[in-house]
């Protein structure tokens, strides 16, 4: 069978460009993932939508339009599903140190954000409304941030793209190849058959399975495994361990914005407490471990400690992320292989790029409309 696109990866990516795609256009999609849906830095627990990252709650990239269309996605995806899976709640940023706080509150004032997305809280506002958690000075209310359960959103976003006739295939290893011979015509020597759309170069993906497939693009979202691909493999990808915890709280979880100082800490039903992350640019293997659980558990009591003694662990996860040296994502054509395209880099603002990066491949393939020239890969050279 011959598809339009077939995109390698199910993760928040890959599920995102599909469903870019066939917003704004009717044709044959595949997605394809050996591993599974979300089996990689997309199955965390829990992803938060933060426009004002970093130590300093910096402003990113197209901060207003990246905001703008995640909520959007969440509100497609949602559909007529009675599944509670993410929370417009805020994030608050308490600084945990003097410097930290004085450029935070440095970057609000001059970051030019829209009215009433970000706010200084003064020491006393926050322990008024926040009150056992732990803070210098002040911090920052990013009132626009949303806190997200990724199970439950890709599980929802695999049954929206099934229902728009996108096939979502998993569980199966593959090896793909280039073809820049002829496609045989579908029927030989007729005469409606378009020449040029016949010697135009393409894809084979074959399956372990024996099964055999064609596209005529191939999308990359694989994250740092997208470098696995031989002719990808030089990308300047960074790979970054990420470990999260999962508690139970013995009483509710205190405060209904998720919190990010030292790391983030977050609860959508109040009861089950995420938090994390480590950022490991060292490590021998990709499994949770007990530096993660002792890293994580140090800091979120540093930051809430009168949570001491009444959180109990549950489960453990770890994943690896894909960075980029300026912390940007790539998203570009392959220099020979004209009918390539890759997606990757998002780091830990997967959540916060992914719905403005897959809406604006969708008006690429649909109205030919420019890829944003910050993301080429030429700008490493």
């Amino acid at each position: 069978m011959n598809y339009d696109f077939c995109i390698l990866g199910a993760g928040l990516a890959g599920l995102s460009v599909a469903k870019g795609i066939s917003d704004l256009q009717k044709c044959k999609i595949l997605v394809l993932d050996p591993a599974g849906i979300g089996k990689g830095a997309s199955g965390s627990p829990i992803g938060l939508i933060n426009p004002a990252t970093g130590r300093y709650a910096n402003k990113t990239w197209k901060a207003e339009e990246a905001v703008k269309q995640a909520k959007q996605n969440l509100k497609d995806v949602t559909g007529s599903s009675n599944r509670i899976f993410y929370s417009e709640s805020g994030v608050i940023r308490p600084a945990m140190e003097l410097k930290i706080a004085e450029r935070m509150q440095a970057n609000i004032q001059e970051n030019h954000w829209p009215p009433g997305w970000c706010e200084w809280l003064s020491e006393k506002e926050i322990r008024e409304q926040y009150p056992g958690l732990n803070c210098t000075i002040g911090g920052v209310k990013v009132n626009c941030g949303i806190t997200v359960e990724m199970p439950g959103y890709l599980t929802l976003l695999c049954k929206y793209l099934l229902k728009k006739g996108v096939n979502i295939i998993h569980g199966i290893p593959f090896n793909v190849e280039y073809q820049t011979q002829p496609q045989p015509p579908v029927f030989p020597n007729h005469e409606s058959d378009d020449v040029s759309t016949i010697k135009k170069p393409y894809w084979i993906i074959n399956l372990a399975n024996g099964d055999s497939i064609t596209a005529d693009t191939l999308i990359l979202t694989a994250g740092i495994k997208t470098k696995n691909f031989d002719f990808w493999k030089g990308l300047p990808l960074i790979p970054v361990k990420g470990q999260a915890l999962v508690f139970e709280c013995e009483d509710a979880f205190p405060f209904k914005s998720a919190v990010s100082a030292l790391g983030y800490f977050a609860s959508l039903d109040g009861k089950t407490l995420v938090a994390g992350s480590t950022y490991e640019h060292k490590f021998d293997h990709e499994e949770p471990d007990e530096f993660g659980e002792e890293y994580i558990t140090k800091r979120l009591f540093k930051v809430m400690p009168e949570l001491q003694g009444r959180v109990t662990l549950k489960a453990r996860w770890a994943g690896v992320r894909a960075s980029t040296p300026d912390r940007l994502p790539i998203l570009d054509y392959h220099k020979e292989r004209t009918n390539c395209l890759v997606l990757a880099g998002l780091g830990s603002k997967g959540l916060l790029y992914s719905s403005l990066l897959s809406k604006q491949i969708g008006q690429h393939f649909a109205f030919n409309k420019e890829l944003p020239v910050e993301l080429r890969l030429d700008r490493f050279s």
